[in-house]
């Protein structure tokens, strides 16, 4: 069996968009400058989406990147300086 490929900061932020889609986002608003209240996106949204990534693509997310986040670029950049 040959080991994954590393998943592309393109794929991973698709991912994002797609989680934000289904945790109730509209994707018509899913823009860097939007804030995740403008979004409904909470903490808990933010964590499931930190689950998604470690199960789908091996991403250790640290809840405590999160604490000064309030735009979703400010999240995707959280998560994405994560990958390697």
């Amino acid at each position: 069996m040959e080991p994954a490929a590393t998943p592309t900061r393109d794929q991973i932020s698709a991912r994002i968009q797609d989680a934000l889609v289904e945790f109730g986002a509209d994707s018509e608003k899913l823009q860097p400058e939007a804030t995740l209240e403008e979004l409904d996106i909470d903490s808990l949204d933010l964590f499931e989406l930190g689950q998604i990534l470690n199960q789908e693509f091996s991403i250790d997310v640290d809840p405590q990147d999160f604490v000064d986040v309030t735009t979703l670029g400010q999240a995707q950049d959280a998560m994405l300086k994560q990958v390697k």
